[in-house]
């Protein structure tokens, strides 16, 4: 369905369709608001990009809201819409016969931002094309393009349902989700990472289309449907060329392969059965999809010398094809009056049959690195790409037991087994065991406790070949899946100690511990603490305080300089130097995030209300290294690193409401904002990154400083008018 189309569909639904159910329904009675307002943004920033990363505060367009609800004797309908001509324009109508049809038509839009005007800069130009041109060296930030690195997204659709006061059931529903703009990626000056990189502001022109049809039957004893669901993603600009620096060379362009276009046909069917022996539920789920493409390989790259040597592919066309199959099934149960139980089985299978694409360039064209990570056994210079493909197996049992009154008891248990295509892990076997206990003994205090321990093992072969190539591989087990044993308490209190007073205590704990890992992360551990505390009425004046603090820690352990098998190993000592240059060390990161807030509502007259809130928010990350074994290592000034992710956030909001009438009500408010940003990545961004200290060179990187300008204060003022009917 195209965008005019839909545009044409809203509009007809709002000029005919109240009218012409007002006629055939008996009459329709409506109720709701509406509002309109003006809003003054007055900000002091670099780049006014985070302010409005995912909202626009800006004082062009006025504020509006509109939320109808129209009833009649077998007609209704909603229609609600907010922030109209804006950036996050939001649009819901929704209407239908009772017990006959319904309808529903909306437009979603969203613009992210991550830096603009200053704060986003280029040495190439072209930006918003699919070629972009530089001269390099370029060492004058001033003179490069400014940008806006954003892109909308809009998804606007509908869907209709019939089921004629019957069991049975239609349901077809379209969307278009459409995303346009800029985005920055990353590409390598040379052939390796060696030789600095630059920031490519890529276009952005995506659109997904989605059909779906549904069919069924709903009763009170159970209901069945069958779900068959087109999608269709198109990317407008599939390749991205670019002046690589490295080598220079007018109408020289190196090559980076953007998101492909794809489709995926999906057919499903699920039910359940209600009311069986033992008060039990029985529900299904079966679902089949094929994701396919067809993208043509690229012949030739741009590589040393400023030459474009053969790929050599096997194949001129990559063909993608990727079945994904699921089955679940789930059997609740009440065999007795305190007792509850749930078994269930989920099973998944992604099959990848996608064209294996083997690619053999010429020795010397300076596309080769050795011997290929995934080990072909057709000599160093095959490179053959992993299809990825897994099987999964899910299945568990539930049981929740009331002792008394005030006192219940659930735990659990489920294994999850996996069997995948990887270079490292192969397959793993998790075990989770957990236990909950509830008390409601006394009316003013309700507590919670729940403890799940975890147990993951999982099977790992490098290929020899992998290892010769890189000899670390050997040792290192990257921690998504390697051997893990993990201990979570959970503890949760609500307290009413007397009238209008409450009380919430949380509490979490986390702890990962990493087994049989020689060289990657060792442990981890998350802690949680939350409190709040709210007194008042009402009706006359409520206040609500609360705070919240995370630690987050994680440890590892890495290899430097380990060519060989032998000095790769964890446990060898540090050699060459000093400065050492083979030698073992770890790594500690922590991060502690914490926020305070205070909100009350008071009511200083019969029609005037007035709200309010202050939220407090800090985060702050650090980094440590310590070389192992005695060996020496030249970081003067660097460590440990203090700025890691660190931010700084405060929030005032004031607000007035006084109800002139039934019908009018007149809305003021002011919110104060301010936020700061400090990261080693960012502090200080010159936009050149020199190979060489004080020189450019062919290593010279070059950034677009996208969140470098992060830091803002902003004092917003707003005034709203709201009419409401009934």
């Amino acid at each position: 369905m195209k965008p005019k189309l839909i545009s044409i569909l809203v509009a007809s639904l709002l000029v005919a369709s109240p009218l012409a159910l007002a006629a055939e329904g008996g009459g329709m009675t409506w109720t709701g608001e509406a509002s309109l307002g003006l809003r003054q943004t007055n900000d002091a920033a670099l780049d006014d990009s985070k302010l409005n990363e995912y909202r626009d505060l800006g004082s062009t367009a006025p504020l509006t809201t509109f939320d109808a609800k129209g009833r009649g004797d077998n007609y209704y309908l909603n229609l609600f819409g907010e922030n109209l001509g804006r950036d996050d324009m939001f649009l819901d109508f929704r209407g239908g016969k009772y017990g006959t049809f319904k309808y529903q038509l909306y437009d979603n839009e969203l613009r992210h931002n991550f830096g603009s005007g200053f704060g986003a800069r280029s040495p190439y130009s072209g930006i918003g094309g699919t070629i972009l041109t530089a001269v390099f060296p370029n060492g004058t930030p001033t003179a490069w393009n400014s940008f806006d690195h954003s892109y909308s997204r809009r998804d606007l659709g509908g869907m209709f349902e019939v089921s004629a006061n019957t069991p049975w059931y239609f349901r077809a529903e379209a969307n278009e989700v459409k995303r346009s703009g800029i985005n920055v990626i990353a590409g390598a000056q040379s052939t390796s990472p060696g030789g600095g990189f630059v920031d490519l502001p890529a276009p952005i022109d995506y659109t997904t289309m989605n059909y779906s049809a549904e069919g069924g039957y709903a009763s009170k004893r159970g209901h069945f449907a069958v779900n068959y669901m087109q999608s269709r993603f198109t990317n407008d600009n599939p390749l991205l060329r670019w002046t690589n620096g490295f080598f220079g060379g007018a109408g020289l362009y190196d090559t980076t392969v953007l998101a492909p276009s794809n489709d995926l046909t999906r057919i499903s069917a699920n039910g359940n059965l209600r009311k069986l022996p033992g008060d039990s539920t029985l529900a299904g789920r079966v679902t089949y999809s094929k994701l396919t493409n067809s993208v043509a390989v690229q012949s030739t790259m741009l590589s040393t010398g400023g030459t474009t040597p053969a790929t050599a592919a096997s194949s001129p066309v990559f063909n993608g094809d990727i079945k994904y199959t699921t089955v679940s099934l789930s059997l609740s149960s009440h065999p007795l009056h305190d007792l509850d139980t749930r078994v269930y089985w989920n099973w998944a299978h992604e099959k990848n049959d996608s064209t294996q694409v083997i690619f053999r360039p010429a020795a010397g064209t300076g596309l080769l690195g050795g011997a290929s990570s995934n080990c072909s056994n057709t000599g160093p210079a095959a490179c053959v790409p992993e299809l990825f493909g897994y099987k999964k197996n899910n299945y568990g049992i539930e049981a929740g037991y009331r002792l008394n009154r005030g006192n219940r008891l659930t735990g659990g248990f489920d294994y999850y087994d996996i069997s995948r295509d990887r270079i490292d892990f192969h397959g793993n076997q998790d075990r989770k065991l957990y236990g909950e206990w509830k008390n409601s003994s006394l009316d003013t205090l309700t507590a919670r406790l729940k403890y799940q321990y975890l147990e993951r093992r999982s099977d790992w072969a490098v290929p020899p070949a992998v290892i010769g190539f890189n000899p670390t591989e050997n040792y290192v087990r990257r921690y998504d899946l390697a051997n893990m044993n993990q201990d979570l308490v959970k503890a949760v209190l609500d307290f009413q100690p007397a009238p209008f007073l409450d009380l919430g205590i949380e509490a979490i704990y986390k702890k990962n511990d990493y087994k049989d890992t020689p060289l990657g992360r060792t442990n981890d551990d998350r802690q949680e603490y939350y409190v709040s505390l709210s007194y008042g009425d009402p009706k006359k004046f409520r206040v609500m305080v609360f705070g919240d603090i995370e630690f987050l820690e994680y440890n590892s352990t890495h290899r430097a300089g380990g060519t060989t098998l032998a000095n790769a190993n964890p446990n060898a000592a540090p050699s060459g130097g000093p400065p050492s240059t083979i030698y073992t060390w770890n790594a500690k990161n922590k991060d502690k995030s914490w926020q305070v807030g205070v909100g009350a509502d008071w009511l200083p007259m019969e029609r005037f209300t007035v709200k309010s809130s202050f939220i407090y928010a800090e985060t702050n990350g650090t980094v440590d290294f310590a070389a192992l074994g005695g060996a020496v290592i030249a970081a003067p000034g660097f460590l440990p690193i203090n700025n890691f992710d660190n931010t700084k956030r405060t929030s005032l909001n004031l607000k007035g409401i006084y109800r002139h009438s039934k019908q009018w009500e007149f809305t003021g408010g002011y919110a104060f904002e301010k936020y700061r940003y400090s990261d080693i990545g960012y502090d200080g961004m010159q936009y050149i990154g020199l190979a060489t200290a004080g020189a450019l060179t062919t290593a010279t990187s070059y950034y677009t400083g996208q969140y470098s300008l992060q830091p803002y204060t902003a004092n917003i003022f707003y005034l709203i008018g709201t009419y409401k009917f009934q």
